[in-house]
């Protein structure tokens, strides 16, 4: 059992956050202390000496105890996403937590591909002042009903991150993959293996998938062998729909690349499973009749599957960066955006 001074620390520390959200920063004297947690005034010493040397309070001669400027400002970081609980998210989560510890408590937010839950947890985020507010958008090449929202977080000095995206408003940075340099290393690499009649699948909508395509038509740039027929792009609701379940778009798609295709690049980990399952159906095998290349961290990137050739980046190396980039933000410091390498599985 933990000394009695400890456990009215970790008391005191709760009542801190509770008086920082009702404006008080004055705390209650020795004496009220002690009636208030049963203690002898010693003890009650010992806690806030505790508290005095985290940073969490100062003591001035003759006044009393009070909150100092760094335990009133929230430390709570605002992590907005379409689902917390599907695909890359949860690993996600869990390595940014780790990566800031005890300094910022990440709060995470699913929206569902709503802009109205978005647009909610954007309000909230400006309310209740958070050190930074992380989102990653599910549409980020078009524009958003939210676009003010988010300038209007800017304005009242709250750090704007784009994850995974390579487009954001005037003022919000971005931690993101370069789409554009894979793609072109995807496409050397399915080259070195003689596979030059390449298909794609890419999203329209998003700056990643965007970027993707981009990297991808310029190798085509002096060739003929660029067709723009083998070029699906979706947009967010007909790649929702896939993940879903709904493949007829791919099934259409396979059809008419079916004859002479040897590869394709794909943009998305649940898209190139469902498309994988299309192509056998139709009785083309993956990789002896047409190879596949994935862009991602999730269903195909690991070393057990020799099925797909799988492209992503380091997910510690983005919770570190994020991490960093939230950390410098919130105390001032602007570090830029980030572009995060690939690697192959």
């Amino acid at each position: 059992m933990p000394e009695k001074y400890i456990a009215i620390t970790n008391k005191l520390e709760i009542e801190l956050k509770q008086m920082r959200a009702n404006g008080i920063t004055k705390l209650p004297s020795e004496i009220e202390l002690a009636a208030k947690y049963a203690c002898s005034r010693q003890t009650i010493r010992a806690s806030l000496n505790i508290l005095m040397n985290k940073g969490l309070i100062e003591k001035r001669k003759g006044s009393g105890s009070y909150l100092t400027e760094e335990s009133t400002q929230n430390r709570v970081v605002f992590f907005v996403t379409e689902d917390c609980d599907r695909y890359l998210n949860p690993a996600l989560i869990a390595g940014l937590r780790s990566e800031l510890r005890s300094k910022y408590e990440p709060k995470t937010f699913s929206t569902y591909g709503n802009y109205k839950e978005e647009g909610d947890v954007i309000r909230k985020a400006i309310e209740e002042k958070a050190s930074a507010l992380v989102i990653d958008p599910s549409r980020d090449l078009i524009p958003g009903i939210n676009d003010r929202l988010i300038m209007s977080a800017v304005n009242n000095r709250i750090p704007v991150i784009y994850i995974n995206s390579n487009a954001s408003p005037e003022g919000v940075l971005t931690v993101a993959p370069d789409y554009e340099d894979m793609a072109k290393k995807a496409l050397g690499i399915l080259k070195s293996q003689d596979k030059k009649r390449t298909a794609c699948v890419f999203r329209m909508d998003s700056s990643s998938g965007m970027r993707g395509y981009r990297g991808f038509i310029d190798e085509f740039a002096d060739e003929k062998l660029f067709d723009d027929r083998k070029c699906l792009l979706l947009t967010y609701k007909d790649e929702k729909e896939i993940m879903d379940g709904n493949t007829a778009v791919l099934s259409s798609f396979a059809e008419d690349i079916a004859r002479d295709t040897e590869s394709i690049i794909c943009g998305n980990g649940i898209v190139t499973y469902q498309l994988v399952n299309v192509l056998g159906k139709k009785g083309i095998s993956v990789p002896e009749d047409i190879s596949v290349l994935c862009f991602d961290n999730g269903y195909f990137s690991t070393k057990g599957n020799a099925q797909i050739i799988s492209a992503g980046y380091d997910e510690t190396i983005l919770c570190k960066k994020l991490a960093k980039t939230i950390t410098a933000l919130a105390s001032g410091t602007d570090t830029g955006s980030t572009v995060l390498p690939f690697q192959l599985f």
